[in-house]
């Protein structure tokens, strides 16, 4: 074997074992399915039937209106639940109440999921948790996060974030 050839494989097996402890350390905080608790994992396309508006920041201001009547949505009719939608996670309470916050952590931007048990989001690589208005309520995420309007017309079943 020569020692370029020796200097790669070494290299390729270093990359590998820090990898490895890299997703198992982040995968060992995970929690997916908090006990007795509902997930936003379930993400919608935001220009999908029942969809209007703009809900990519990178587009200027969220502003939109989802119909949850229509398949794609209809996850926001039961009490608990949590949808993904374009940057945004709008969840609707136990109690029936919709919030919308920015769906990415403050910490290294991943996905947060919905707690309906504890009223609250937590992000399942670290585990930083946040209140219905977005506020940081454990660490390592120092930020809150962006907090949008939700109002729901029970008439027409369409949730507007602002």
């Amino acid at each position: 074997m020569e020692r370029k050839e020796f200097m790669s494989l070494v290299g390729i097996s270093v990359g590998a074992v820090i990898l490895q402890n890299c997703l198992s350390g982040c995968s060992s905080k995970s929690d997916p399915t908090p006990s007795g608790g509902t997930t936003g994992g379930t993400t919608t396309n935001p220009t999908s039937t029942g969809f209007t508006g703009n809900a990519a920041s990178s587009k200027g201001t969220i502003d939109f209106t989802i119909d949850i009547s229509t398949s794609d949505y209809a996850t926001l009719k039961t009490n608990g639940s949590a949808l993904v939608v374009g940057d945004v996670i709008v969840a609707r309470t136990k109690a029936g109440n919709f919030i919308a916050l920015a769906k990415a952590c403050t910490h290294e931007g991943t996905t947060i999921n919905f707690v309906a048990d504890d009223n609250k989001f937590r992000c399942p690589n670290h585990g930083s948790e946040f209140s219905t208005t977005g506020a940081v309520l454990s660490a390592p995420a120092s930020s809150p996060l962006k907090q949008y309007t939700a109002t729901f017309d029970s008439v027409s079943n369409k949730v507007a974030i602002k």
